[in-house]
């Protein structure tokens, strides 16, 4: 799949800033790209887009409500996912902060007030979910409505980004002369698959 971007900049903006603005323009252009990717790579359909992580993947506990989900939900969407994956270096769970935010105020429950997040007490080492990492993804849902998927579970090395080259960016100095301006006209080929579909699973809210 092909990815553009355009940036268009006044001559004046050039010729009399303090700094590169073409340089900075470019390092905007490689937020927006990554934006992009890890969009498409997350809930990308793989028709018109990559088939992103959320949609590949298996799912794996469908929680009893239509606004939230519980411990004992986490723990069996953890436990359906192989123990060949689930124990993989590097796995662990996958969910926006807006979930993490929920999550921190679940306690382990049975009259043991304990939080379930568990922060670290050492430096350089992560929190962790039932002892397991976490990743933030700002592109995973963050609505509790029937039949999202909210988090997912698994060996996130098993989904494969595979760019044909690095980004590529053009000047285009003639195209916009007539109004004084010139664009930066950036592109990138990619493309995202789970190579194992069992690897990652979701939980996802009662429909």
């Amino acid at each position: 799949y092909v990815y553009r971007s355009l940036l268009k900049f006044s001559e004046e903006l050039m010729e009399d800033s303090a700094f590169n603005i073409e340089a900075e323009l470019t390092e905007a252009l490689s937020f927006r790209f990554g934006r992009a990717i890890n969009l498409a790579c997350t809930t990308g359909d793989g028709s018109s887009k990559p088939n992103g992580v959320v949609t590949a993947s298996t799912i794996g506990k469908t929680a009893a409500s239509t606004t939230v989900f519980t411990r004992d939900e986490l723990l069996d969407l953890l436990h359906s996912v192989d123990p060949v994956y689930r124990n993989m270096p590097g796995a662990g769970f996958m969910f926006h902060d807006t979930t993490l935010k929920f999550i921190k105020k679940l306690a382990i429950g049975t009259g043991d007030a304990t939080p379930l997040w568990q922060g670290s007490v050492r430096v350089g080492e992560p929190d962790t979910l039932e002892g397991r990492p976490y990743y933030i993804n700002q592109d995973m849902s963050s609505t509790y409505t029937a039949a999202n998927k909210l988090v997912l579970y698994g060996d996130f090395s098993k989904y494969r980004i595979r760019m044909v080259r690095d980004m590529q960016v053009r000047r285009l100095d003639e195209l916009y002369a007539a109004n004084l301006e010139k664009g930066l006209l950036a592109f990138a080929r990619f493309d995202g698959e789970l190579l194992q579909a069992n690897a990652v699973n979701h939980l996802i809210l009662a429909p």
